[in-house]
């Protein structure tokens, strides 16, 4: 999970909420070093409407600025990622003031876009969210061989995420 993982890396783990509504948020997941909160990953999520019914409690404490995957695995509930694509694409200003200055605009990200279902067993899973995100290059960074976000036809991805992805990088730069 990612916010483990962030913990165990870099020591700490934090959710930042930067923009909510009902429909989408933006978050940071940033691990804290000094006074500095550097992004790790940076989180688009589109919310599935209406929120399926066995995850409305943990939905709330999410709508409250908590941790997607943490608060769902803790209400007992399963996840299960789709990925819908996985790129390469470069940071701009936006993320080298979410990363404290340490990724500097030009640097290679990791890019990732998935619809994130849940259920109480794998037989009920229904979509929770889509959700699109950018990796701090010390978390995870591209693998050399993945293609340029740029460079892939826009293919029908559905409007969560097109939405998502397109709200990502505004985000970035």
């Amino acid at each position: 999970m990612n916010s483990e993982d962030i913990k165990n890396r870099f020591g700490s783990y934090h959710v930042e909420v930067l923009q909510q509504n009902q429909v989408h948020r933006v978050a940071s997941l940033y691990s804290e070093h000094g006074e500095a909160k550097v992004c790790r990953t940076l989180a688009v999520t589109y919310f599935w409407q209406p929120t399926p019914e066995s995850v409305v409690p943990a939905d709330q404490l999410i709508r409250q600025g908590q941790s997607i995957g943490s608060t769902l695995l803790a209400a007992g509930l399963l996840l299960e990622r789709q990925l819908l694509l996985e790129a390469a694409t470069t940071s701009g200003t936006g993320f080298e003031r979410l990363s404290a200055g340490t990724v500097k605009p030009g640097t290679a990200l990791l890019i990732r876009l998935y619809r994130l279902n849940t259920g109480i067993d794998q037989s009920a899973m229904n979509p929770y969210a889509t959700i699109a995100e950018a990796h701090h290059p010390e978390h995870l960074s591209p693998d050399p061989t993945l293609k340029d976000l740029a460079s892939l036809n826009s293919q029908e991805r559905g409007d969560a995420a097109t939405a998502a992805l397109a709200s990502l990088l505004a985000n970035l730069q």
